[in-house]
């Protein structure tokens, strides 16, 4: 035994050893995802789901990615002109304000998108 380990490490350690676990209904069967922690958004999350939908917050963040990734695409492929260079200081100063809209709508800091950087997004192409 480590003597780190916790207690209840080693209680649940012991309790595989022995076999505890071995006669559980549900063993190898995939975990049920159908079920939701908080039982007053159960059927929200259930009919978004089996309907190919999320919750608004998700939807937003897939939007913003394919957004950066065309920016970066459009901004790689765009001719060294100030004029393309003033669009794209538009199109980034848009895409920051929608990043900072979604990170005040998502549930988790960890969840939260950095801004662009287009001054440094311009120097790398340069």
């Amino acid at each position: 035994m480590d003597k780190w380990e916790s207690i209840a490490e080693r209680k649940i350690r012991e309790a595989i050893e022995a076999g505890q676990f071995d006669n559980l209904p549900s063993k190898g069967k995939p975990i049920d995802l159908d079920i939701d922690p908080d039982p007053t958004f159960w059927m929200a999350h259930h009919l978004l789901r089996v309907n190919g939908f999320a919750p608004s917050w998700i939807e937003e963040s897939k939007d913003i990615d394919a957004a950066i990734h065309r920016f970066h695409a459009d901004l790689r492929n765009a001719q060294r002109r100030p004029a393309a260079i003033d669009e794209f200081r538009k199109r980034a100063a848009e895409l920051n304000r929608r990043i900072l809209t979604y990170n005040l709508k998502s549930p988790s800091v960890q969840l939260h998108k950095w801004p662009l950087d287009i001054e440094a997004e311009i120097q790398r192409l340069g």
